[in-house]
């Protein structure tokens, strides 16, 4: 019998493994296995079973004594495989973003640590060359060793008792008189490990709490207080609950102040454990998801688990293990707790659903908001995407049922000030209004807070003269200049040089500063506010998440009067508050050129905003702009969320972008120019013969007659010099579609490109169109 294995790491590629006969009966799909791997041993995970080779697809044709044995497997005998439910959500990822099922089988192998025990044994070639004397004496020592122990000896015990035995062993087997055995211990005790792990806990079925029978009195009360105003006939709870009695796959959005999505979440997790069932929640960020996973610990105990990809291999196989066994039927986690094995999930939370943190990096590109939608299809479960402030696809999906909270009594108000910067005199960087609101502040002892989303000193070194920039070598974008020290550093390939003293181009030796970083910022404050306490937190001055905590606690004991921060500052799992918070330039952001610049700088002005208070007393924020017009500015401060999203849906409608669309990139890689020339001119000819090329049709809804495939254009990308790199980007009105022509023109690529080096990869719904 033949097995398909499925290994991590491995993007296309699906291997066959004998099947012992000792195993016949063990191996099922979506069993996890243990299989040899050149030299190395991993997990696998088993994803078809065929009886005779000529079952296997053409592709697989093969002697079958050139193939290896699988070594064990990896679960227990009374232990299920991976449900079908799994399979059917990979199967869903695979068609929906273009990639080999292969490549999304990874996302659900289980996270095993494979303990191996090797042993090394004296052959009959290496007892016959120990008549030899002449051999060298360290060859002789080894050999000697092994010939007086015929049940052989652990390889990690030769190394550590022989000066040098890693080589000598190389070498003698290599030579064929040594031959390395590798074994893989019974995995039986694997429960009773796990088991064994959480003191006190019977591995029978969990039990299921009640939110108002803990044992944790003040838990229970203030938790019960935390609820009182969700108890009721709340719109959003009646809408949950109905949809939790159904039983069916639903989806519903929550959007509201954090107090008021943690607190539905509680209620409706407490009816999920009522029913007896199981949920996800997924937050954007691991300490996200270590806070809220005690804090509803502090309710259902063990049966809560947290998993991320911060965890170690070891804890992550241990947590993975009770959760496939039943003994953890809630779990809070990122993306990758979508893959846990749950039988019987009635609940995914999916919190902060427009976090960028939620697009995968890395095959098959996807996005746990999407995901979610389709475990919550295979499951037949209810998904609730939560937000302050929704990403623009989700509100055009919701638009009904979505109502903007006004601010109720209990949440500070700030007064926002906006100063257009274009009436001041040419070079100013801080105004009047914003120089007195921070004397005003400091001198009554309050805070500050300001935030630019610029790392660095200046944007450019331009020469006054010529006006040229200097631009990096490799990658061919303008250097970005830092001070202390001074130098000039490629925000790409993150290459640095010392800053010129005359101008490559005229000779020149006057340069001026083109745009403000933090650390421009934070020279200017330092001049007009000598004895003021100031700290800057960004990517070049804050290097560990540590530093970043040491800095913020100084601030909230104040002993910082003026924080500088850069976006990372809102990420911290306890972003500081402050009675001032400004942006010197709050329209930065609106100038990179990407569509989806004005909702990442409406989504950072909105987290933001609500950071201006001291001691439940509003604040003032000050808003400094060339734009004062624009519907992101204007949203925050007439306090009116639908003015940004009803305008900009307007916007991306009219240009054929998302969400009115759908977006499809098509990356072209590799180190030799001529080859991806040539890819890129198959794909040319081939999205013109499939029929994508053309104008998106113009159904009466404001859309203009633009054309649906845009390229091909030349880009670069952070961390990617030295390649070539071409990119097209096609706009669909009708996804399934163009995902059917894409099929066809990845099936001809595959036969006419199969041995080049040149990486050719689809992104559906990309985040970054770079």
């Amino acid at each position: 019998m033949l097995a398909d294995i499925v290994l991590p790491g491995r993007r296309f590629q699906v291997f066959t493994y004998q099947i012992p006969p000792h195993l016949f009966s063990h191996i099922h799909v979506g069993i996890p296995v243990t299989v040899p791997l050149g030299a190395a041993v991993v997990s696998g995970l088993v994803v078809s079973v065929c009886e005779q080779q000529s079952e296997a697809s053409p592709q697989k044709q093969f002697h079958r004594s050139a193939l290896r044995n699988i070594l064990s497997v990896e679960t227990e005998a009374d232990q299920p495989p991976l449900g079908h439910n799994l399979f059917q959500l990979v199967e869903k990822i695979s068609a929906y973003y273009l990639y080999p099922l292969s490549a999304s089988l990874r996302l659900i192998v289980p996270p095993h640590v494979v303990k191996v025990i090797k042993r090394i044994f004296l052959t009959e070639e290496g007892r016959a060359a120990l008549v030899d004397r002449s051999l060298p004496d360290d060859v002789q020592v080894v050999l000697r060793k092994l010939e007086h122990a015929p049940k052989g000896l652990l390889r990690s015990s030769l190394i550590h008792a022989i000066p040098n035995a890693s080589a000598t062993l190389t070498s003698v087997k290599k030579k064929g008189w040594v031959v390395q055995r590798t074994r893989v211990p019974s995995r039986s005790n694997t429960r009773n490990q796990v088991s064994a792990s959480l003191p006190g806990e019977k591995p029978s079925a969990p039990v299921v709490w009640d939110l108002f029978d803990q044992p944790d009195k003040n838990a229970v009360a203030a938790l019960s207080e935390q609820l009182s105003f969700v108890n009721g006939e709340s719109p959003l709870w009646s809408t949950i609950s109905d949809a939790l009695r159904t039983g069916e796959f639903q989806e519903t959005v929550v959007v509201g102040a954090k107090s008021l999505r943690q607190n539905l979440l509680m209620k409706t997790i407490q009816a999920i454990c009522r029913q007896g069932k199981q949920a996800i929640v997924l937050v954007p960020e691991v300490h996200q998801a270590e806070t809220l996973g005690e804090h509803l610990r502090k309710v259902w105990k063990d049966q809560v688990e947290i998993y991320h990809g911060h965890l170690s291999s070891s804890d992550r196989s241990t947590r993975w293990e009770r959760i496939r066994q039943g003994q953890a039927t809630i779990v809070v986690g990122t993306r990758s707790a979508l893959f846990l094995p749950f039988s019987d999930v009635s609940l995914i939370w999916v919190e902060h659903e427009g976090d960028a943190s939620y697009k995968d990096e890395r095959l098959p590109y996807y996005h746990a908001r999407d995901v979610a939608q389709m475990r919550g299809e295979v499951d037949g479960a209810l998904v609730v995407y939560g937000a302050t402030r929704p990403s623009l696809e989700t509100y055009s999906r919701f638009r009904g049922q979505i109502a903007f909270p006004t601010e109720s009594s209990g949440s500070p108000v700030p007064s926002i000030e906006m100063v257009d910067l274009g009436t001041l005199p040419f070079g100013t960087t801080l105004s009047s209004m914003l120089l007195d609101g921070m004397t005003q502040a400091l001198d009554a002892g309050q805070q500050v807070i300001l935030l630019l989303n610029r790392k660095g000193f200046s944007r450019a070194l331009i020469c006054r003269d010529c006006g040229q920039a200097p631009n990096c070598l490799e990658c061919g974008v303008t250097l970005r200049l830092f001070h202390r020290p001074t130098r000039l550093v490629c925000s790409y390939c993150d290459r640095s040089q010392p800053a010129p003293e005359t101008c490559s181009a005229c000779q020149g030796t006057i340069f001026r500063f083109s745009g403000m970083g933090t650390q421009r910022l934070e020279e200017e404050l330092a001049g007009l506010f000598p004895s003021c306490s100031m700290v800057r937190i960004d990517r070049e001055n804050v290097k560990t998440a540590e530093e970043a905590m040491r800095i913020l606690r100084r601030f909230r004991d104040k002993e910082i009067q003026v924080l500088i921060g850069t976006e990372l500052l809102l990420h911290q799992a306890t972003p500081p508050t402050a009675k001032l918070i400004a942006f010197p330039q709050a329209d930065i952001g609106l100038h990179i050129p990407d569509f989806r610049s004005a909702e990442r700088t409406f989504h950072l002005l909105s987290k933001a905003v609500v950071l201006a208070h001291d001691e439940q007393q509003p604040g003032q924020v000050i808003l400094q702009t060339r734009m004062p017009d624009h519907h992101a500015f204007k949203a925050i401060h007439q306090h009116e969320p639908s003015v940004f999203y009803d305008q900009e849906c307007e916007l991306r409608e009219a240009l054929g972008y998302p969400p009115a669309t759908h977006v499809i990139l098509l990356v072209v890689t590799g180190a030799q120019a001529d080859r991806v020339q040539c890819v890129v001119d198959f794909l040319g000819q081939q999205l013109k013969k499939s029929g994508v090329y053309g104008a998106l049709p113009q159904n009466g809804q404001g859309m203009l007659g633009v054309p649906t495939v845009l390229g091909p254009l030349s880009s670069r990308k952070p961390g990617r010099h030295k390649k070539n790199r071409t990119i097209f980007l096609i706009k669909s009105c009708n996804l399934l579609d163009t995902q059917e022509r894409l099929r066809k023109i990845q099936h001809a690529y595959d036969q006419q490109f199969a041995k080049e080096p040149v990486v050719y990869e689809v992104h559906v719904d990309p985040l970054d169109i770079q």
